[in-house]
């Protein structure tokens, strides 16, 4: 039988996050960077609301006097912590993909200068030649 190494393990995971990161895209039908970021945006703006409503009833929890009325507060601010994570964890997913952008980007570049070395390499060889062909 067939171990699982810590290593495979979190490649494993890795892939997983990137299929909750394709099917993300997917679900909301992002194509571009500046789509994710106005929905990273709007994400913000529909969390924001909640978070400050959910603090204010923690406020109103500590001044509250009775302990039904304190369940009462407890049970809003459970409603509002279910409506609250899906948010964040969109928020999460769209700050992740930036990363792996971002990355990708970076390994591009890379790429691309590796390539124009090596051009630069050739051109420089072809006009040696081409000056000592001249002499």
């Amino acid at each position: 039988m067939a171990r699982i190494t810590p290593t495979l393990i979190a490649e494993l995971k890795q892939l997983d996050e990137f299929s909750n990161q394709a099917r993300f895209l997917a679900r909301y039908n992002i194509n571009t960077e500046k789509e994710l970021l106005d929905f990273e945006k709007y994400a913000y703006e529909r969390v924001k609301p909640l978070k400050s409503k959910r603090e204010n009833l923690w406020k109103k929890h500590k001044r509250a006097n009775t302990d039904k009325e304190k369940q009462a507060i407890e049970n809003e601010i459970i409603e509002l912590s279910r409506q609250i994570t899906p948010i964040t964890e969109e928020i999460k997913t769209c700050r992740n993909i930036f990363q792996r952008v971002e990355k990708i980007k970076q390994h591009q570049l890379h790429e691309q200068i590796e390539q124009d070395k090596v051009q630069l390499k050739k051109e420089q060889e072809k006009n040696k030649k081409d000056r000592n062909k001249a002499r």
